[in-house]
């Protein structure tokens, strides 16, 4: 009671919480203009004509509306080749790791071994090291083994660097099934790969969902190994692709927005899907 009474006889304290809820709000609509500002602007804008874009004042509603940049964008040079090589990439390297994810993760929340809290210390380290460090090393090894320029050594990487996150986001999940269900399916006889396939993975729909989810839209909008692993034209993936916008001597701001906006629609879309696994599954896994 004391401590509470000194709580409330602070002046600046008493505001706060009386006012909460409104700076709440305050922060909350703050938040959603700094993030829908800027996507609302690009989306605008890649309906305009190049004489317009950097108009001053400058025009928030395109007129006159037109589609040609789209259409340019999307028709120009090899980009509908680099969509389809980001389309491929990402979903094979999405669908690996959630294959070897839910592997992983079941060895470490079911099994007991030796070592088990050394790999799970060795797997949240991994995400400690940023990309670029990792850059020369890996150029330098799928060079020697003659994978430099392939889809192979791309997706290898891609899958090696997201496994990581994929494994513990589902461990987290995989913890929070009830152990009731798990031994009476053991009592009615289910072995270690029935319990997986039958009981398991079934219950962590949402889990594996949101993890694929998290894996795809990672490897979407990756750049830095892409540009590093890549270089054949015909290889590249989208994000490298956008580039082709820039030249030496212009940049076609118009087309480059285009481009950008039809490239954030594969992510929309799969967070749409799956908006709701995502949440079941993150939160799930963390309330355990």
């Amino acid at each position: 009671m004391t401590t509470a009474t000194a709580v409330r006889s602070n002046p600046l304290q008493e505001v706060a919480f009386k006012y909460r809820s409104i700076i709440h709000a305050i922060i909350a609509f703050v938040s959603v203009f700094i993030l829908v500002v800027p996507a609302l602007w690009l989306v605008l804008a890649s309906f305009k004509t190049p004489q317009n874009l950097f108009l001053i004042p400058p025009q928030i509603i395109p007129d006159p509306f037109t589609l040609d940049n789209y259409i340019e964008a999307l028709s120009s040079g090899n980009f509908p080749r680099y969509l389809a090589n980001s389309l491929f990439v990402t979903t094979i390297s999405s669908t690996i790791c959630v294959v070897f994810g839910a592997l992983a993760a079941y060895a470490l929340t079911f099994l007991k071994f030796k070592g088990q809290r050394i790999w799970q210390g060795v797997i949240v380290g991994t995400q400690f090291f940023p990309t670029g460090i990792l850059l020369l090393p890996l150029f330098r090894m799928w060079a020697q083994l003659g994978l430099f320029d392939t889809y192979v050594s791309l997706i290898a990487t891609y899958t090696a660097t997201s496994l990581a996150l994929c494994t513990w986001l589902l461990v987290g999940f995989y913890r929070a099934i009830p152990p009731e269900v798990l031994d009476a399916a053991v009592i009615d006889g289910c072995d270690q790969i029935g319990l997986l396939v039958r009981i398991i993975l079934p219950l962590s729909l949402p889990g594996l969902l949101a993890s694929g989810a998290f894996v795809f839209i990672g490897v979407w909008q990756e750049l830095l190994l892409a540009v590093t692993l890549i270089g054949d034209p015909a290889l590249r993936t989208v994000m490298v692709g956008l580039y082709s916008f820039i030249t030496e001597h212009r940049i076609a701001w118009n087309l480059l927005i285009a481009a950008s906006v039809a490239v954030s629609v594969p992510t929309i879309i799969i967070f749409g899907l799956v908006q709701r696994y995502i949440v079941d599954g993150v939160t799930s896994g963390a309330l355990k």
